[in-house]
């Protein structure tokens, strides 16, 4: 039988081509790659100016410039074969592609819908088994996504560049930089507070502090000792004798790596590495394209078993059984669609010498690297042991000990970290004295730190904005439109992203937020789960939204006087490249016409 395989990106072609044709010998197949999405809404049409009929909530395609020798060639390419195999990538997005290739290629009565989470002989072969067919609810999901963000994009975008010459709005991306405006506000309106702390150095450089006052409440908690006056107070009332009270014990057992998701990639590539999340995630495409690594784009630390059962193989030959883990695939939080397995290498024996001698990108081996290892943690046994937290008392205060004595010490042991393993003996009621001096030490307390990327992204996911998908569209986004800058890893807002952030809040508090945006992400999971009729809700949003537009459309302009020329537009202040203030008409590059 002859087939004909439509992937998404051209990378993948020689490696998926070589599976099939070694697995399957008795097929023929021609392998091909629609290079990402073939149709976008349509833009400036007169009839449709958001790309949509309202009426219907049915998007207007059309097929992109760039893609229509492409979409020709597919077609004269499906004409010649028994079937149509849409290999496109395993999520939303890749569901829509495949739905557009169906409808462009008018191949319906010979498609195959083929989904695979690693470009592996295994994967592609067990994919070839087991075909299925378009998801159109998952179409739905991303298509109703597509609508709205559009219907925000263009209506926000357009509303910030009439009324302060600024240059877009979107969904998430507003949302983003509410949380670094908001950030910026509050450490403006910090109030700056003092307080002391009183230690004491203790045996192997831990301190024993002062924990409670004679009153029982907490010296940092609470800001006890708020001036250097209270704090030598307490210094002319202790002494160096101290009476155990207490001894509290806890038992540990933890391992503190999982496996890999979008976010914490990002994360740990942009603390790690110093990479920004885009670069991190081109480089995760080049390592999945090259079947190195698994799906990219997952919010699930879940690993499938065949996978969890090699890598503690690989453990217990390399490393020992006593190394082993007890893997279990954690809790499925909140706002996590658990689609795809969790980011890890496709191949545990290809070990970090023979990753470095065939992946010859530097970067991408270092992103290769920082999986490798994430990944064998994560499957190895739990660190154990036991924590202490000792209180003495002395003249009625109470202070505090907290050390760490460990059974076995897992994942430290190959990263040949010595860990700080006390062997103190304490008895309730027996008496030490200690040696050294009390010091007391000024402090002031500080304001939430600016977002780095990491923290910004981390921040996002436990919001529930965004998917991981976007996280670098964010960023980038944020970054082109010049909203925000950055200072050694800190993210500040520019002047325009304040501008932007207080219109939207002024009039678009109610949807531009962490809560709303993060329901509409729970709306557009229950559309692909087939639970929420997408025309009825989108229908919904919409006339929602166009109140409140229009509402705050004619409150901003209402003192506006309208562009002579075009009467389209609104005079206002506009600024130029070179950065001097003049006069013109909002409908700006339509209407040319500047006010002297």
């Amino acid at each position: 039988m002859k087939y004909l395989v439509v992937l998404e990106s051209p990378n993948k072609i020689s490696k998926v081509k070589s599976y099939l044709e070694k697995v399957f010998p008795q097929h023929s197949f021609l392998v091909k790659a629609s290079m990402g999405h073939i149709t976008e809404l349509v833009i400036k049409n007169e009839k449709y100016p958001l790309g949509i009929e309202l009426d219907t909530m049915t998007p207007i395609f059309n097929v992109v410039e760039n893609k229509k020798d492409t979409i020709k060639q597919l077609i004269s390419f499906a004409n010649e074969v028994d079937k149509v195999i849409l290999a496109t990538d395993p999520d939303r997005e890749g569901e829509a592609i495949a739905w557009h290739l169906q409808e462009q290629l008018k191949c319906q009565n010979k498609t195959i819908r083929l989904t695979f989470n690693e470009i592996t002989e295994k994967a592609i072969e067990n994919a070839f088994n087991n075909p299925g067919q378009l998801d159109y609810q998952l179409v739905n999901a991303q298509q109703s996504r597509q609508m709205i963000d559009r219907i925000m994009g263009f209506k926000l975008s357009n509303l910030l560049q009439k009324a302060e010459n600024l240059k877009s709005a979107g969904r998430v991306q507003s949302v983003a930089l509410k949380l670094i405006v908001d950030t910026e506000l509050e450490r403006k309106e910090h109030n700056k507070l003092e307080y002391w702390t009183i230690k004491q150095e203790y045996k192997d450089k831990n301190e024993i502090e002062l924990y409670l006052d004679q009153d029982g409440k907490e010296i940092v908690k609470d800001k006890v000792l708020n001036s250097q006056e209270k704090a030598e107070e307490v210094l002319s009332k202790i002494t160096n004798n101290l009476v155990v009270k207490e001894i509290i014990e806890t038992e540990f057992s933890k391992n503190i790596y999982d496996a890999y998701t979008t976010s914490s990639i990002l994360q740990d590539a942009n603390i790690d590495l110093n990479y920004s999340s885009e670069k991190t995630t081109n480089l995760l495409q080049h390592l999945f394209e090259n079947g190195y690594i698994t799906y990219p784009r997952t919010d699930s630390t879940r690993l499938n078993d065949d996978f969890v059962r090699a890598v503690h193989k690989f453990i217990a030959t390399n490393y020992g059984q006593e190394y082993v883990g007890q893997y279990k695939s954690g809790k499925t939080k909140e706002n996590v669609q658990d689609a795809h397995e969790a980011i890890r290498p496709t191949n545990i024996n290809l070990t970090l010498d023979k990753a470095k001698k065939e992946i010859a990108n530097y970067d991408e081996y270092k992103l290769y690297e920082l999986i490798y290892i994430n990944t064998l943690y994560a499957l190895m046994a739990n660190e154990t042991g036991v924590k202490y937290k000792v209180l003495f008392s002395n003249n009625g205060y109470t202070f505090k000990l907290n050390f760490k004595k460990y059974h076995f010490t897992s994942y430290y042991d190959l990263q040949e970290i010595v860990l700080d393993n006390f062997d103190y003996h304490f008895k309730v009621g027996e008496m030490i004295t200690l040696e050294s001096e009390w010091i007391a030490e000024q402090h002031f307390t500080k304001p939430s730190p600016r977002y780095t990327e990491h923290s910004l992204i981390k921040k996002l996911e436990i919001a529930g904005v965004g998917r991981p998908s976007t996280y670098a569209t964010i960023m980038r986004t944020l970054i082109n439109r010049e909203y925000i800058k950055f200072d050694n890893k800190s993210i500040y807002p520019t002047e325009d992203g304040i501008k932007a952030h207080n219109l939207l809040q002024k009039y678009f508090s109610n949807i531009i937020n962490e809560k709303y945006t993060a329901d509409m992400e729970k709306v557009l999971d229950r559309i692909a789960d087939g639970e929420i009729n997408h025309i009825e809700f989108l229908k919904l949003f919409y006339n929602n939204f166009i109140l409140d537009f229009n509402n705050a459309t004619s409150i901003i302009f209402k003192n506006s006087v309208k562009c002579s020329k075009c009467d389209v537009g609104y005079i206002i202040q506009r600024k130029s490249y070179k950065g001097n203030y003049f006069k013109a008409c909002s409908n700006f590059p339509a209407c040319k016409n500047i006010v002297s």
